[in-house]
């Protein structure tokens, strides 16, 4: 219950998981931006293996890491939030009823958000710190993982799917060409998180 609670309120706070969440319930419904969730999942379950196998530490400590990790992460979000912004200029329907429903656009989707969510240093930092302290060295290690990975899994798509809810409720009620305004917040949203993940890479935050 404890790391359910941890697992929540971290994955609570606004971050580009978060961001991605409601703009992908408002620009596809709630169906489509499950497989977004999907690709945050998949990240936390490779970064918790990692963490399972002894990398945690090295994750944890080596600035040089942490810091490509924050420049990669960086670039990517920066390119998306242009996206976002480009594709802003122009009113669209409040939820994208056309989105392709084939397994290439919800493959790519689910590719996007993990690439955001495995390049996010916050939980780079968060599973080294978080886990070991729930590891009874004295049990089987993979089975105790395993069980972690199924709690964080799931307290990912509660809080993200309860973000993506939002945002399709958001893009219900703004609909017509107010729904821009929701790519624009999404897109200088990004921008600002980029640009901040870009200086601390530098060393400047």
């Amino acid at each position: 219950m404890t790391l359910a609670f941890i697992s929540v309120l971290g994955m609570a706070v606004p971050g580009p998981d978060v961001v991605l969440a409601i703009t992908n319930g408002s620009r596809y419904g709630i169906r489509h931006a499950f497989f977004g969730v999907a690709g945050v999942v998949l990240s936390d379950i490779i970064l918790i293996c990692m963490v399972a196998l002894g990398f945690g530490v090295l994750l944890a400590a080596s600035e040089f890491y942490l810091s490509a990790v924050r420049l990669v992460g960086a670039f990517y979000l920066f390119f998306i939030a242009i996206g976002a912004l480009r594709t802003s200029t122009a009113s669209r329907h409040a939820i994208d009823r056309g989105f392709p429903d084939n397994a290439h656009s919800t493959t790519a989707l689910m590719a996007r958000c993990f690439v955001v969510a495995v390049t996010n240093p916050a939980a780079w930092l968060f599973f080294p710190a978080v886990l070991p302290p729930f590891v009874d060295t004295d049990e089987p290690i993979a089975m105790q993982y395993a069980v972690l990975a199924i709690i964080i899994a799931a307290a990912d798509v509660f809080v993200l799917m309860l973000y993506a809810m939002l945002g399709s409720r958001a893009a219900k009620l703004l609909a017509g060409p107010n729904a821009v305004w929701i790519d624009r917040l999404y897109g200088l949203a990004l921008l600002v998180l980029s640009i901040v993940l870009l200086l601390q890479s530098l060393g400047h935050l």
